[in-house]
């Protein structure tokens, strides 16, 4: 299948991890990187990212249009996060190119990550891949012809072989931007936390999170990967502007080797089996519970982060069996 693949291709990033998943899966993909369509006046990337003025975007919409007309007979185009893309864009390539649309959206892309431009778009799309169970109705109610509901995954090749560094090591580890509910559980074991990501520096000065806890701004690509491996135990937090049931650090932390400690939902029990591949909790209070107790048994907890690795692998997490599957439903 030959697919013009729209997003933002950054190294490190989950969209470029699904467009290479999509090579490696037999298909010619000819990449558009959306990011470099960005304004160099910070203001007004600033203004594309939060607002979506057309102004701003026309060019990047008139380059997609001319990418399809030059990539010649296209069985698909692909848009990840097309929260930048018009609706005639998308109405474009359907009369024009005879290829099925699709979208991919990893985000909650109707509840917060809402782009006016999107919404226009959805009743156009042939089909709109969601990894969040709880907007497929609101995908439904705004005009979807076909709404998938996927999962998050992680790079097998980027996962091949984590490396534990110094650096980065940590009895109990979080990657991610600050978030309340975060420093709330964070802070229920502050003597063996640490945190990497934005706000979190400002959130310590604020006292919302031990200042020792934080050690620095997000890591990205091979930084990331190789913190998560670094963790005795790894959390997997969830969002609370979202009613969010897992997420992509789901899969990442124990795909890295690392011991899974997640918030306790339907999704995550379905996902890996408690007390065995992953460990979960419904409070701050057991959190610290089960964080100070594996940490001081370490055959268990390194049992149990072996056989969730075992379980991302054998029960197809990564991105190239949770795409093979998408494509299995949309093609």
């Amino acid at each position: 299948m030959k697919i013009l693949y729209v997003g933002q291709l950054s190294e490190g990033g989950t969209c470029l991890d699904r467009m290479r998943a999509l090579q490696r899966l037999g298909n010619e993909v000819i990449g558009l990187d959306v990011s470099t369509f960005q304004s160099s006046h910070r203001l007004l990337r600033s203004a594309q990212w939060h607002w979506h003025p057309r102004f701003l975007l026309g060019r990047l919409n008139r380059h997609i249009i001319a990418a399809a007309r030059g990539a010649g007979r296209l069985d698909c185009v692909w848009v990840d996060k097309g929260i930048w893309i018009f609706p005639e864009t998308i109405d474009a390539l359907k009369a024009g190119f005879a290829a099925t649309t699709v979208h991919f959206t990893p985000d909650p892309q109707l509840l917060f990550h809402r782009s006016r431009h999107f919404v226009a778009s959805i009743p156009l799309y042939d089909w709109l891949v969601t990894t969040k169970s709880f907007e497929v109705a609101l995908y439904r109610t705004a005009g979807a012809a076909n709404v998938v509901e996927s999962q998050q995954s992680f790079c097998p090749v980027r996962y091949s072989a984590p490396q534990p560094l110094a650096r980065f090591s940590s009895e109990v580890g979080f990657v991610g931007h600050f978030e309340k509910s975060y420093a709330k559980h964070m802070s229920a074991i502050p003597d063996v936390s640490h945190v990497w990501g934005n706000g979190w520096t400002a959130a310590a000065l604020k006292g919302q999170i031990a200042r020792g806890a934080v050690q620095g701004a997000g890591l990205w690509g091979p930084d990331y990967v190789n913190a998560l491996a670094s963790f005795k135990i790894g959390l997997g937090l969830l969002s609370k502007y979202i009613p969010e049931q897992h997420t992509t650090r789901s899969f990442e932390i124990p795909a890295a080797g690392t011991f899974l400690l997640a918030e306790r939902t339907d999704e995550h029990q379905a996902f890996f089996e408690e007390g065995e591949e992953a460990e979960f909790f419904d409070s701050p209070d057991e959190l610290a519970s089960k964080a100070n107790f594996y940490l001081s048994h370490e055959a268990p907890r390194q049992r149990i982060a072996r056989r969730g690795r075992e379980r991302c692998h054998r029960s197809g997490y990564d991105t190239d069996s949770v795409l093979a599957r998408v494509l299995n439903e949309i093609v």
